[in-house]
């Protein structure tokens, strides 16, 4: 893993659509963050070996919002609690389009 400087945290994740056990018909995704992903700062790092923060339904890193008796929300979060960089999320299925710009002619 590396660390970013002056930049967004890229979190790169793999997305897997699979059949669903219960049903015949229907399938789930399920969302792996990988290897690659690339820390803005070693708080978040660490943070995210001692917690769970990565939501594999959602394909985000999440914090816990609300406890109730019949389980917890969570919050999907776009920037980092300790440093406040921008997370970016990037399937690794399909990489970010390069936008190009029109050039106008007279």
């Amino acid at each position: 893993m590396s660390y970013l400087i002056d930049s967004s945290m890229k979190a790169i994740y793999k997305k897997d659509t699979l059949k669903d056990p219960e049903s015949e018909d229907n399938t789930y995704s399920n969302f792996t963050l990988k290897r690659e992903t690339e820390f803005c700062c070693d708080r978040f790092k660490n943070f995210c070996k001692k917690f769970t923060v990565w939501n594999y339904d959602q394909g985000k890193f999440v914090i816990v919002d609300q406890i109730t008796y019949d389980g917890h929300s969570v919050q999907s979060i776009d920037f980092c609690p300790f440093c406040g960089e921008q997370i970016e999320y990037e399937d690794q299925n399909s990489p970010k389009k390069v936008k190009k710009k029109k050039v106008k002619t007279f």
